[in-house]
């Protein structure tokens, strides 16, 4: 059964995803960059709904897209991609399923979800396993792009585990709710853990702010 995945209906929202998904391209094009973690510098701040819209700008662009839902932290059912039963990440590396299982089609062709599955919280350990490393390692050779969204750098360590060993790490910041301290912290944390920071993506931006600002880059 497929996962149905929607981009939203704004056009404007859609142009910005469009853009991310360029820049984001011209990094592997410039600097060979695929895996990419995104995290929120606090709770709440949408860095879901970024990664989703995001792998599907990417994979109907024509590229194969692997999106991974990277927070055991929070139940399956919790999670906006999640059915109940599905299994997935936690239980391929606790050994509990074979690799295959945890890919799931979406109604995109050129993407793949791997959910959390169906954890209760606090799995560091399986992050910090060789056999995560080694995921990563493989997701490089297979797919042109590997978006992982994990819980916020305020809420868990999770981000910092996998900072280091992926490609890129994009924040995540609302505009209106995210202070500069929060956003200093996440940035310091992720650098302490020897990650290659991108940039923030600033999320929740009203519309006509957001046009003026690229009219003006432009």
């Amino acid at each position: 059964m497929k996962k149905e995945l929607y981009r939203q209906d704004n056009p404007v929202v859609n142009d910005a995803f469009d853009r991310l998904a360029v820049n984001i391209h011209l990094k592997k094009q410039q600097e060979g960059l695929k895996t990419f973690l995104f995290c929120g510098c606090e709770p709440s701040v949408g860095t879901t709904t970024i990664g989703i819209d995001l792998a599907i700008s990417m994979a109907t662009a024509g590229w194969n897209t692997l999106l991974v839902d990277g927070d055991m932290r929070k139940r399956s059912e919790d999670k906006r991609l999640n059915m109940n039963g599905d299994k997935g990440l936690y239980e391929y590396l606790s050994c509990h399923i074979d690799e295959k299982d945890m890919y799931y089609a979406t109604n995109y062709d050129k993407l793949t979800f791997v959910p959390n599955g169906q954890c209760n919280g606090g799995q560091v350990n399986l992050l910090c396993s060789e056999k995560m490393q080694n995921l990563l390692n493989e997701w490089k050779k297979e797919y042109d792009y590997v978006i992982i969204d994990v819980p916020s750098l305020a809420s868990a360590v999770d981000a910092k585990i996998i900072a280091g060993q992926v490609d890129g790490v994009v924040m995540v910041a609302s505009l209106r709710y995210s202070s500069r301290k929060a956003i200093s912290q996440a940035k310091m944390a992720l650098e302490n853990a020897g990650a290659n920071i991108l940039g923030i993506v600033a999320n929740r931006v009203d519309r006509r702010e957001y046009k003026k600002n690229v009219y003006d880059t432009n």
